[in-house]
């Protein structure tokens, strides 16, 4: 219980900074064992694959004609030693978590929702990654240990901390380093390019995994974002301000509509039955004697 409150504390703290424009987008996350029943929690075992989604949903004012650009860096407390996030063959160093690429890269960056499938979810790559930029996880370490944060591989340092000076300077404090979602714009498309999703409500945009380590005591794993680990914008003009966009409509060829972002966060209740637990210690008597 003391591991999973100091992580839920250590998140919220990221979280405290949040700014004052009004929110006009949605970020829940959803958890699932199998990738096709969804919930905001679920129970599991060690050595289960639990499967998140992302999801973002406009909530005013007014109506939207799709997603414009959001960023956001996934952040899992409680991520045991035995945890092991699912990646993607092919990235650089075989941990990336989806392809590297865009919308209208060669092979293609973005991936079909699909159950055991992870990335960023078609059509919303347009701002492509590369070798250096791509998605990866990192492991937090002092007071962010015991949390796995999903971000640009480029992006080392924990949310909120870096260099702050200039609009453009790399650093983790203006949330711009994590998954970046957005869409091309329906007038500025081209005929190879995926559909445009006019979708405002509960659309589905990246996908990540994890299999839970032999751990047997019972812990709780929460999936969230906290404030700062929102992209913000990094215009001279409006430097920090929160930065998720809408399309107004389709002809627009910049999403106009534009706000702070709600968090709903995900949990994972890993709690082992009696049974898993004597599983576990067959298991593992079966391997000594074979090393025997």
């Amino acid at each position: 219980m003391t591991k999973t409150i100091g992580s839920i504390v250590a998140l919220a703290g990221l979280a405290a900074g949040a700014m004052g424009q009004v929110a006009n987008t949605e970020l829940r996350y959803e958890v699932s064992r199998d990738g096709l029943s969804w919930s905001s929690t679920v129970n599991a075992l060690p050595g289960d694959t639990i499967q998140v989604r992302a999801l973002l949903s406009y909530i005013g004012p007014g109506t939207s004609a799709g997603v414009g650009q959001v960023v956001f860096q996934p952040v899992v407390t409680n991520f045991g030693a035995g945890d092991v996030l699912q990646t993607t063959a092919g990235t650089p160093g075989g941990n990336g978590v989806g392809p590297v690429g865009g919308s209208r890269s060669t092979p293609i960056g973005i991936v079909p929702d699909a159950p055991g499938v992870y990335g960023r979810v078609s059509p919303f790559g347009a701002n492509a990654t590369t070798t250096s930029t791509f998605l990866r996880g990192h492991l937090g370490t002092g007071t962010a240990a015991g949390m796995l944060r999903i971000a640009r591989a480029d992006v080392t340092n924990w949310i909120g901390t870096g260099a702050t000076s200039g609009a453009g300077a790399a650093n983790n404090t203006n949330g711009g380093g994590g998954v970046s979602i957005g869409q091309i714009a329906s007038g500025a498309r081209f005929a190879t390019d995926p559909s445009y999703n006019a979708d405002a409500t509960d659309v589905v945009v990246f996908k990540f995994g994890f299999v839970l380590g032999a751990e047997t005591a019972p812990r709780t794993l929460t999936i969230s974002t906290p404030a700062g680990g929102i992209g913000r914008s990094t215009a001279s003009s409006n430097y920090g301000a929160p930065n998720a966009r809408w399309f107004a409509n389709q002809s627009e060829s910049s999403a106009s509509l534009i706000g702070d972002v709600v968090v709903l966060g995900a949990s994972v209740n890993v709690v082992p039955t009696p049974a898993s637990l004597a599983l576990l210690g067959l298991g593992g008597l079966v391997v000594a004697r074979r090393r025997r």
